[in-house]
């Protein structure tokens, strides 16, 4: 009975351990680098914008957006994902194991991560357009820092879907630990 419990909180601190890896090594980092690069094209766009207005209001209402957005799902959902998973990674062989992270849980975050993504993917497509298209907020898309934003935006998407993956298959296990279990 011991080994199995010992087991449950190995197998659950592997995955927290790798999320949390996540999370501080790949998702923060490329929030903040794509928050730099949303505040660089917004001040190289702003002067710009005071001459036609009209032109880049839409323009200017989707950077503004997407930062908001950013800047709400780094302190909200990335930051609170942080402090959710610490409790259940193995900080020495002395701590007593913790109970299993809820389903719920784990599909309330993985919806809140797909509705980013859909948001980043929205943005990407509406700046892509811009690049492609010749309007008259050419000078801003063709500038280096739009390339930069559009790819630092497609490779946070990407983090974020390798991270509800794993939420998926962390899920999906756990459902078939608990079946096990219950057979047992």
């Amino acid at each position: 009975m011991l080994e199995s419990h010992r087991e449950v909180f190995d197998y659950n601190g592997y995955y927290a351990g790798e999320l949390a890896r996540q999370v501080k090594y790949a998702a923060l980092p490329q929030a903040a680098k794509v928050m730099q690069q949303l505040e660089a094209l917004y001040v190289t766009s702003r002067d710009e914008m005071m001459n036609n207005a009209v032109i880049y209001l839409e323009f200017n209402e989707v950077i503004v957006s997407y930062y908001h957005e950013l800047s709400t799902y780094q302190s909200v959902v990335l930051e609170s994902l942080g402090k959710e998973l610490k409790p259940a990674l193995k900080i020495s062989a002395e701590d007593t194991a913790v109970a299993t992270f809820r389903v719920e849980y784990h599909a309330s975050v993985r919806d809140v991560m797909k509705a980013f993504i859909r948001q980043s993917n929205r943005t990407t497509k509406f700046l892509q357009n811009c690049v492609h298209n010749d309007n008259d907020i050419h000078d801003i898309c063709a500038d280096r820092k739009m390339q930069e934003l559009i790819a630092g935006i497609r490779e946070m998407a990407m983090i974020q879907r390798k991270m509800v993956n794993m939420l998926q298959y962390w899920e999906s296990q756990q459902l078939l630990n608990g079946l096990q279990m219950y057979y047992n």
